[in-house]
């Protein structure tokens, strides 16, 4: 089997930082060494720090249609649920064709912003009268078509709210039987077997699921991740408590214990005691900043649950913005806001900007079930090299390098994204977005004119 060899002065491995590293590629574009002060002879020479490519653990790709067009108050209280439902008018306008056209440039945009996989929490199964499968493969071919790694998260989604209520009219296309769905998992573990593709399952929320039907899923669909919308709202959580008498979290850890499946999804507005169980399991609480921003979720408390061994990964969910750095910075920020203090969520003696991309990254690689994460034998050769030319970076150490990105930085301080050994992103760009842009473009005059 080939193998490919790069060089660069500065990489980011497991234990910090490494000067002089030669990585050795296999072709199945996994890492099959790493020797370090080592020489740069036969080597592709990457011009910049290296660290692991960035996971999006939670993404709706679809709803990059609709950024920044919601950006009006039309009247009354602007809510999540008033933007749901501009949501729900775009999404229902696709066709699974415009889908792969709009995921295919999305993806692409994200993976200039650092991302090397993608966890895609899929529910519009039925676009325009398609089957699931056609839907799902539409965005297979997406993903293949930009490079992006893709866990594919198909969304089991059955009712409109708590204590199994009928689904709305725009919510049909989502609804999907449970044997339905498991027929659709299977199918799609079958097709990306032997890809960089894996393949999980989304049970939407405890208001589009109902909760005593869980043991059941998780016994028909018994391994691959675990995705779940869950506490993001207040109204959420009081619609829960006047159901039941318990909030979601409570209610979902009666009813299942939560291990290393499970990826929480916002868990916003979870109690102390709610931040201490789900520290102390196994699941990955997926963060979300700037939709959390976007849609006035509130902020979750990040500190706190870190300090009790807890673990979160972070997403770009509505798409609204496609830059890891950005979801990072807002993270950190926001803990900052809320407790007076700066450089939150790193501990006495460390850089931010090491700390939050190698504990995002090392938590969503194991919620997307994805070999990456960190630079190391045997993981997948995802990578992003930094631009060291650019005056904000130029002549600087690579912790300082990173810390810019992450807290200064805008997208044009990535110079490359690598991706299975092949580079999908040079000089910021990838090649194939431009010719998708007119595309794209058509599709959002169109939704403005008919709106």
């Amino acid at each position: 089997m080939s193998t490919t060899t790069f060089h660069c002065a500065y990489a980011l491995l497991e234990d910090g930082w490494a000067r002089d590293c030669r990585i050795t590629v296999n072709g199945e574009g996994l890492i099959a060494a790493i020797d370090t002060d080592a020489s740069t002879a036969g080597a592709t020479t990457l011009p910049g720090p290296v660290i692991p490519g960035m996971v999006n653990v939670h993404s709706h790709i679809h709803q990059r249609l609709i950024a920044g067009l919601t950006g009006y108050r039309a009247a009354g209280a602007d809510s999540f649920w008033t933007w749901r439902e501009q949501m729900y008018r775009a999404v229902g306008q696709l066709a699974p064709d415009e889908l792969k056209t709009l995921a295919s440039y999305a993806f692409m945009e994200l993976i200039e912003g650092g991302y090397t996989v993608t966890g895609e929490f899929h529910y519009p199964h039925r676009l325009g009268g398609a089957e699931p499968m056609q839907t799902a493969a539409s965005l297979l071919e997406a993903a293949d078509a930009a490079g992006m790694a893709l866990t594919l998260l198909p969304v089991w989604y059955r009712y409109a709210g708590f204590g199994r209520q009928a689904p709305a009219e725009r919510q049909r296309p989502f609804v999907m039987a449970l044997d339905e769905l498991a027929g659709l998992v299977g199918d799609l573990v079958d097709d990306v077997a032997g890809s960089i593709h894996r393949v999980g399952v989304a049970p939407h929320s405890l208001r589009a699921v109902e909760v005593s039907d869980l043991p059941e899923l998780l016994s028909v669909i018994d391994s691959g991740p675990v995705h779940l919308h869950i506490s993001e709202q207040p109204a959420e959580v009081d619609e829960c408590r006047k159901y039941c008498g318990r909030t979601p979290i409570e209610l979902l850890t009666e009813h299942v214990d939560l291990d290393r499946r499970w990826c929480l999804i916002h868990a916003t507005h979870a109690s102390d005691e709610e931040i201490r169980v789900m520290a102390q399991s196994d699941a990955v609480v997926g963060l979300c900043p700037t939709t959390e921003a976007d849609l006035g979720d509130g902020l979750f408390p990040a500190r706190e649950f870190v300090d009790q061994g807890g673990r979160f990964a972070i997403g770009s969910d509505s798409n609204l913005v496609t830059d890891a750095a950005t979801e990072l910075r807002l993270l950190d920020w926001g803990q900052r806001l809320q407790l007076n203090r700066r450089n939150v969520l790193c501990d006495e003696g460390e850089h931010l900007g090491r700390r939050l991309w190698r504990d995002a990254a090392g938590a969503g690689a194991d919620a997307l079930n994805q070999p990456v994460g960190t630079l190391a034998v045997g993981r997948r050769a995802d990578w992003v090299v930094l631009d060291a030319a650019h005056p904000l970076l130029a002549g600087l150490d690579a912790d300082h390098q990173l810390d810019t990105l992450v807290l200064a930085g805008a997208r044009d301080l990535v110079d490359q994204v690598w991706i299975a050994g092949r580079k999908q992103v040079d000089g910021g760009r990838h090649p194939g977005r431009a010719a998708l842009a007119p595309e794209v473009a058509r599709l959002r005059r169109r939704l403005l004119q008919a709106a």
